[in-house]
């Protein structure tokens, strides 16, 4: 069945299968593959919207448009947007389930690139503080402010629901082959922790891109949106000002605060 990702009209779709077949169906439509700040952006505008789409976004898996290389001499650079992953298709030369690229290619492209050993914490349980701090996290959010807030996001209901205390972890994989190897980064869902990927199989069966219309897109080409009702932060002092009133004031007054905390 395929994931309601919209309340309305369809600026997101669903592209489910195989990376490679279904990344030229994507570009094809006029669409463009959700990178991973898009995807956090978008987690934190459905927390309160159509439940189905609530579930969809923050359940599921994603794949983004956003890329990760390894190089054989250990080197991995973090390519936002890359064209390569959009230009792929099932004729695309593969290793591993990793597109093959030349090192003239992996000199070429755009992005932070990080030394063996310099990507911060891998595989292990992060804490609120690691993730904020991680760099691989910090070159995918784009900016602080948003990774700040999906962070704190992500570990409340993680923690409400799941009862965890660590999350998203980062994964990488390396090169298999002797030329350098590009994978997509993908997003896990909330009950595994809501992880960052680099080790997806681009021919897998169980590939899911989200395409963004054009419409969908800010002024700033980012398609998530800057501007925010208010943050994780702004919830929390919320209900530590609430908690304070309910030694002085009668229950049934708190009534109206705490319907509307439930549909923030």
């Amino acid at each position: 069945m395929a994931l309601k990702l919209n309340a309305t009209r369809e600026a997101y779709q669903e592209f489910y299968g195989r990376n490679v077949e279904q990344m030229p169906k994507l570009i094809a439509d006029g669409r463009v593959p959700m990178n991973v700040a898009q995807l956090m952006q978008k987690r934190l505008d459905v927390r309160n919207p159509d439940e189905k789409v609530k579930t969809s976004y923050m359940d599921n898996c994603f794949d983004t448009g956003d890329a990760v290389v390894y190089h054989p001499g250990g080197r991995v650079k973090i390519v936002l947007d890359s064209q390569v992953l959009r230009e792929m298709n099932s004729d695309s030369k593969r290793n591993d389930g990793a597109l093959i690229i030349t090192p003239e290619q992996y000199d070429a492209m755009p992005g932070e690139e990080f030394k063996e050993g310099k990507l911060g914490k891998l595989n292990g349980g992060l804490s609120i503080k690691d993730v904020k701090a991680h760099p691989v996290w910090r070159v995918l959010a784009r900016e602080q402010e948003l990774l700040n807030d999906y962070v704190d996001f992500v570990f409340a209901e993680g923690k409400q629901r799941f009862g965890y205390d660590t999350a998203m972890r980062v994964y990488l994989n390396q090169a298999q082959g002797q030329k350098p190897e590009m994978r997509a980064w993908f997003v896990g869902g909330l009950g595994g922790g809501s992880g960052a990927g680099g080790w997806g199989d681009l021919g897998d069966g169980g590939g899911r891109f989200a395409g963004v219309a054009p419409e969908a897109l800010s002024a700033s080409g980012k398609g998530a949106s800057i501007i925010k009702a208010y943050t994780m932060a702004d919830l929390q002092s919320f209900d530590s000002a609430v908690k304070g009133l309910e030694a002085t004031v009668k229950p049934e007054l708190l009534k109206p605060f705490a319907d509307l905390r439930k549909k923030l």
